[in-house]
């Protein structure tokens, strides 16, 4: 007789957004729709601006100015299962961002929501790609960085400017935080978790 064992629930994640423009003052306005939308943002975990490196697929859409990053991260940890829902949010705020000003470019923003745990990075996309796997409604995910060796390392199919060192200097001590919270809200063992038997 085949016995199934229980399957385990991951421990939910940290939810990031990464906020992509050309327009500086709109960094404002997204993270107040981000916070609107999905409850309030860890201001001490908001990241410098980042330099965007210049692609052709941006500059078509964004256009030709320098583009810029910055990355929020949510206060409330995330379920593991949940990022497809928050990509299908942001775009949802693109398109309200958008509609609200006569823009010189076809998207004002980018906004792509992702997911960090004690070991990954994870990123959804609306393209799929050999490396990704579906998640329903459209969206695809793809594992963008791992934790090997004590740093962040990236992939063959890593987006370039996942591959700035100074990216990974700033999700460092996020995780690190993360790691001490799951430690802190882990139950303490119990007879069976401590190899000893109930009574």
């Amino acid at each position: 007789m085949r016995i199934r064992h229980p399957l385990s629930e991951p421990p939910p994640a940290r939810l990031f957004f990464g906020i992509i423009t050309g327009f500086r003052r709109l960094f404002d306005a997204v993270r107040e729709r981000i916070a609107s939308r999905f409850g309030a943002l860890e201001a001490a975990e908001e990241s410098p601006i980042f330099p965007f490196p210049p692609t052709r697929t941006y500059a078509r859409l964004m256009g030709e100015g320098p583009l810029q990053r910055k990355f929020y991260f949510l206060r409330e940890r995330w379920p593991q299962d949940g990022l497809a829902r928050a990509k299908l949010a942001s775009i949802e705020i693109e398109e309200e961002i958008q509609a609200g000003e006569d823009f010189d470019v076809p998207r004002a923003v980018n906004i792509d929501p992702g997911l960090l745990n004690d070991c990954r990075i994870v990123l959804a996309s609306t393209k799929d790609h050999a490396h990704r796997l579906y998640r329903g409604d459209g969206i695809w995910e793809e594992i963008t960085l791992v934790f090997q060796g004590g740093e962040y390392r990236p992939l063959p199919w890593t987006y370039p400017d996942f591959r700035n060192t100074d990216y990974y200097r700033y999700f460092a001590p996020i995780r690190e935080a993360y790691l001490k919270g799951l430690a802190a809200s882990a139950p303490p063992p119990g007879p069976e978790r401590s190899g000893h038997p109930k009574a």
